[in-house]
């Protein structure tokens, strides 16, 4: 009877016999299922993706860049700001969505944001397979799925996590390797540059695995590689420069940050919920688990890393997915030593093969594209598109709006009173309107109206704001739906009715 671990000849790679066992022919279909799985899981949740309001405004911008072939140096979208000095770090993301909306309707910006996701996942398992058995491969690949699942929207932060996965993997592997990583690498980091401002974060990144590199290093190479690594952070730094912007793409960054707890009242810039059940609370309850069961330790430069990047998760959630694709990196080298798994050789040998599974899986993909979205024609959800009509007809054009909203009216040409471009609005104007709109502060709501001529109002139905403008006998509401809720000052209109 034959053996169920039947394995194929390949040619040795240094003079030994390596053969592929069906464990080892398993691995190489890994990456393909993997970010197949990613990838039908994106498409099948099609709307979800086109949530974020943001996808409108970045879809505009796109638009507005190829119309004139140049970027924006000042606002272009609000009456509270117009013309005040702005940049969008996001360029050619911007450009990309487009040309995929252009060419395919709300299905191409869909389709552009999983596939990025899923080449990132199929990079991710082909890498960590070069360090790690099967299966710590497969749950540090399926936590990072789920815990971007929630975070993977049409908007450009997507479209640099392959980037992501590659640049770490160089950083941390020319650290265990106690070299500089490679400049064929840099061109990334221009890329990443003109594609998202989280590049900051890639060029921070050096410090800590640089440090490292040299501290475990003989003291006979330490000034060496301490030279290598600071002649690859000064290139990282001019390669980044390498952007319509120049420097003021960091600087913007700097911007972001100065906001404080503004920010906090951003959506994705808010803390973790633990209140209930996620995957990112999930995957780090596991995680302490097994370092506290099976006695895991990871160097104290990768312990720093780590737990800032827990911190900085925790406090804003958009840092999930830099959690979810550096994190399996940073824990691989020591955890492959943990589980003293030496196969390196053979995985060299076994990894190639993965990348002839793509073009298979990538055919099927294709197909399953076609059938999904033949049978579901993919649209943003809870659109105020009855709401914004009637704020056209009655020539209304000074909003006041809910933040959620924004990205519909700069899509539908009308000026917004605020948006998601925090560094644009800065720390005080942000604070005034999220008491205003909370009614934290019941009086500078109503000073808010007059103070900024606003004609009319776009809010969702549970805003208090709403209850308040019911009252106020100078407004009068004139539209509402489970959507969006409109009232418009009455010396602004005629006598109207509720639709």
């Amino acid at each position: 009877m034959p053996s169920n671990n039947t394995s194929l000849p390949v040619d040795p790679p240094t003079g030994f016999n390596v053969v592929l066992s069906r464990d080892d022919r398993l691995r190489a279909w890994l990456p393909a299922i993997f970010s197949a799985t990613a990838y039908l899981t994106l498409i099948g949740q099609a709307s979800s993706i086109l949530r974020d309001s943001d996808t409108y405004w970045h879809i505009v911008v796109g638009q507005w860049i190829i119309d004139r072939l140049a970027v924006p140096h000042v606002d272009l979208f609000s009456y509270t700001m117009r013309g005040a000095p702005w940049i969008t770090s996001a360029w050619l993301s911007e450009v990309l969505y487009f040309a995929a909306f252009k060419v395919a309707g709300w299905t191409g910006p869909v389709v552009l944001a999983a596939v990025s996701a899923s080449l990132a996942f199929f990079l991710m398992t082909l890498l960590l397979l070069r360090k790690l058995p099967n299966l710590p491969v497969a749950i540090l690949v399926t936590s990072g799925i789920a815990m971007t699942s929630f975070h993977t929207l049409a908007r450009p932060h997507v479209l640099v996590f392959p980037l992501m996965v590659l640049w770490t993997y160089e950083l941390i592997q020319a650290s265990e390797e106690r070299r500089a990583p490679s400049l064929a690498y840099l061109p990334l980091i221009t890329l990443w540059a003109n594609l998202h401002g989280s590049f900051t974060l890639a060029l921070a990144l050096i410090a800590p695995f640089g440090f490292e590199a040299v501290w475990s290093t003989d003291n006979t190479a330490r000034m060496r590689i301490a030279v290598n690594w600071l002649r690859f952070a000064l290139l990282a730094v001019a390669a980044a420069l390498i952007t319509p912007y120049g420097p003021e793409s960091i600087l913007v960054t700097l911007r972001i940050l100065k906001l404080g707890a503004a920010l906090s009242n951003i959506g994705e810039w808010g803390p973790l919920p633990f209140g209930t059940a996620n995957a990112v609370t999930i995957s780090f309850m596991a995680g302490a688990a097994y370092i506290l069961f099976s006695g895991f330790t990871l160097p104290p430069v990768r312990i720093a890393v780590l737990l800032a990047l827990i911190y900085q998760t925790f406090v804003h959630i958009r840092y999930v997915d830099v959690l979810a694709l550096a994190v399996p990196f940073l824990v691989a080298g020591p955890l492959s030593r943990h589980l003293s798994w030496s196969r390196l050789q053979q995985s060299r040998k076994v990894i190639p093969a993965a990348s002839r599974t793509f073009i298979s899986s990538a055919a099927v993909l294709i197909v399953a594209t076609g059938v999904i979205v033949a049978r579901m024609e993919p649209m943003p959800p809870r659109t105020p598109r009855l709401a914004v009509e009637r704020l056209k007809n009655l020539k209304l054009n000074r909003v006041l709006n809910d933040y959620y909203f924004c990205g519909y009216l700069i899509f539908q040409g009308i000026p917004i009173f605020i948006d998601s471009r925090a560094e644009l609005y800065g720390s005080a104007f942000l604070t005034r309107y999220i008491q205003a709109i909370s009614l934290e502060d019941v009086a500078g709501f109503v000073k808010l109206l007059d103070e900024y001529k606003i004609d009319s109002t776009l809010l969702s139905p549970k805003s208090l704001a709403v209850g308040l403008l019911d009252r106020l006998p100078e407004w009068e509401r004139v539209y509402a739906d489970d959507i969006a809720v409109v009232h418009a000052r009455k010396s602004m209109i005629g006598p109207v009715s509720l639709k």
